[in-house]
C-alpha cells in the first residue's frame, strides 16, 4: 500500500473512521511490521496530549470567561447596591428634611432673640469696683460690669438726668435695659443715640433697636430696620439680613 494509503488508513483509525476491514488490514500490518506499530502508537499519544491541551486550554478558556462574567456580574451588582444604597441615602435625607421642616417650630421672636442676642461688653468694664469716689458714671459701668443692671439703670439715669449730652449714657442705658427685658425704655434710649447722629455707638444703637423692635412685636419695624443695617457697611450686616429672612 502507497505511504498516502498507509497514512490514510492510521488517521481513519485513530479519528475512529476505519470500517472493519481497514481496521483489520491495520491491525495485522502491525503485527508485521514493528515501525509500523510504533508509528501508530505514537501519533496515538500525540493525539492523546493534543487532546489533553485541548481540554485544559478549553477549560482555562471557559475559566477565564466565567472570572469575566463573574466579574461583570459583581461590578454590576456593586454599581446596583451602590446606587440603591446612593438612592437610600437622598431618600432618607429628603425624608429627614421634609420631617425637619414638618416638626421645627416656627422661629418665634423669643427664639431668634435667644439666637441673635449677645450682651454688650462696655469698653469701661475696668472700672467694674462701685466706689463714693467713682462718678455717678464710673458706678453706671461698674454695675454693670458686675451684671447689676438695676443698679446701673439708677446711676445712668441719673448722669442723664443731670444734662450731660453724653451718649455713652444714653447708650449704656439702652443695654442695662435690654438686659432687665424693659424693651420699650431701651428702644428710647437707642432711638435717642441714632438721632444724635454723631457718636460712636451708632451701628450697636442700630442693632439692639432691631431686637428691640422683634421683642415689642413690631416685626415690620424690625424688619425695616434689619434691611437697613443690611444694605450697610455695618458689621452686623450678615446677622441682620439672616434675621430679615427668617422673620419673613
Amino acid at each position: 500500500m502507497k505511504t498516502k494509503d498507509v497514512n490514510n488508513a492510521i488517521e481513519n483509525w485513530l479519528g475512529g473512521h476505519a470500517d472493519r476491514s481497514a481496521q483489520q488490514w491495520l491491525t495485522n500490518e502491525m503485527k508485521k511490521d514493528a515501525a509500523l506499530a510504533r508509528e501508530v502508537t505514537l501519533r496515538r499519544k500525540t493525539d492523546e496530549i493534543l487532546s489533553g491541551r485541548d481540554v485544559i486550554d478549553l477549560r482555562n478558556k471557559l475559566a477565564v470567561i466565567e472570572m469575566r462574567r463573574r466579574n461583570a456580574g459583581t461590578v454590576r451588582k456593586t454599581v446596583i447596591k451602590t446606587t440603591r444604597y446612593a438612592a437610600a441615602v437622598a431618600l432618607v435625607a429628603i425624608l429627614s428634611a421634609a420631617v425637619y421642616l414638618t416638626v421645627r417650630p416656627a422661629a418665634t421672636p423669643e427664639g431668634l432673640y435667644s439666637e441673635y442676642y449677645s450682651r454688650y461688653e462696655s469698653p469701661g468694664a475696668v472700672r467694674s469696683v462701685v466706689s463714693s469716689d467713682n462718678t455717678l458714671m464710673e458706678n453706671a459701668i461698674a454695675s454693670y460690669t458686675a451684671r447689676e443692671y438695676e443698679k446701673a439703670i439708677v446711676y445712668l439715669e441719673q448722669v442723664i438726668n443731670n444734662g450731660q449730652d453724653d451718649m455713652e449714657s444714653v447708650f449704656m442705658n439702652g443695654m442695662a435695659n435690654m438686659e432687665v427685658k424693659n424693651y420699650p425704655a431701651a428702644s428710647g434710649s437707642f432711638t435717642r443715640v441714632i438721632e444724635h447722629n454723631d457718636n460712636l455707638y451708632l451701628e450697636d444703637a442700630s442693632w439692639y433697636l432691631g431686637l428691640c423692635y422683634m421683642m415689642t412685636d413690631n416685626k415690620d419695624k424690625a424688619v425695616k430696620q434689619f434691611r437697613s443695617i443690611a444694605s450697610s457697611k455695618s458689621r452686623y450686616s450678615r446677622q441682620a439680613a439672616r434675621l430679615v429672612r427668617r422673620l419673613n
